[in-house]
């Protein structure tokens, strides 16, 4: 957020009986209280383990819990989300799983700066309670407490944010937004820029590492959790590094490390250390990360886009991938 920038208060719910809000959310009451009353048993939690990209050679497979509704919950949850909390307005200073923000939004509010903090909260979902839900629901959205029960149990599993929920980004969300006005506050004085992105937080500006002890503070009185070595301070000469981006001096980059695994494929596919079998599968995962560069900085993906179209010749490609090719290269 940046300095003068206050952010608006939210708009109330001012939902005061259940009734109305099986109402506002077009499902019966009595749907509403009896999958609440058997919420606990509307998960089915798994291992998820992140792929492993092609040709990665050290590769150390690292299992996240997922929580998983299951679909008579996550459809009620999905309601929730469109008819309660996507048409909140949320500040701009929070940027991630608001739509129509995306990173490159982030980015661009820290563009320029000299001195770049972030720092991430650690397994920021369990660590929000069923409490600071209620509380949510309760006092920041204005809902009366027999309402307020209702979703915080239809929102909350083993008395915490799940993962997996369609609700729980923008609840995160909500409940930064509920805590940080000691942050935007000092931010104004001090003419930092403020922004967060679900679990990262990001202050630029040149007293910008005035902020970390108050932001960890903060969030540790919530029961929110700070990695020291999590804490990122990119000063004048440093690369500058946020959510998926690389800041430059005048614009937004891809991340070089990103480049640097397009740049290194193209090479295994010339060179045949792509399996024949494997060859499709390699060649839309190369494109799918070069839009992805091509969406941050059109410059940075041409030549390798170029390089790729040339290192495919002679091997069929969907048209969309085709066109991509043709156009970024």
């Amino acid at each position: 957020m940046n300095s003068g920038e206050s952010a608006p208060s939210v708009q109330k719910l001012d939902i005061l009986s259940p009734r109305r809000l099986a109402d506002v959310v077009k499902i019966p009451r009595d749907t509403l209280d009896k999958v609440a009353a058997s919420s606990s048993n509307g998960y089915s939690p798994f291992m998820l383990a992140k792929p492993r990209r092609p040709f990665e050679l050290h590769y150390t497979p690292t299992p996240r819990p997922i929580d998983n509704p299951r679909q008579d919950l996550k459809w009620i949850q999905q309601r929730i989300y469109r008819r309660l909390l996507k048409p909140i307005c949320f500040p701009p200073h929070i940027l991630g799983a608001i739509p129509k923000r995306g990173i490159m939004d982030n980015a661009e509010r820290h563009l320029a700066s000299r001195l770049l903090v972030t720092l991430d909260v650690r397994q920021c979902f369990p660590s929000i309670t069923n409490a600071h839900i209620y509380r949510l629901w309760s006092e920041f959205l204005g809902c009366s407490p027999p309402v307020s029960r209702l979703p915080t149990r239809l929102t909350t599993f083993d008395r915490h944010l799940p993962q997996g929920a369609p609700t729980s980004p923008l609840l995160a969300n909500l409940f930064i937004w509920m805590i940080d006005e000691p942050i935007r506050e000092m931010c104004g004085s001090l003419c930092v820029t403020y922004s967060t992105w679900i679990d990262d937080l990001a202050f630029s500006g040149e007293r910008a590492r005035d902020l970390i002890q108050l932001a960890v503070s903060l969030l540790a009185t919530y029961g929110l959790k700070v990695k020291r070595e999590k804490i990122k301070i990119m000063g004048p000469t440093a690369i500058k590094l946020l959510t998926g981006t690389r800041l430059g001096e005048r614009r937004v980059r891809a991340p070089k490390e990103k480049i640097s695994r397009v740049r290194s494929g193209i090479h295994k596919l010339r060179v045949g250390m792509v399996p024949p079998n494997d060859e499709e599968r390699y060649i839309l995962s190369l494109i799918g990360q070069l839009r992805f560069i091509h969406q941050l900085c059109p410059h940075d993906a041409c030549v390798y886009a170029g390089e790729l179209k040339e290192a495919c010749n002679g091997r069929s490609l969907d048209p969309p991938s085709r066109r991509f090719l043709d156009a970024a290269g």
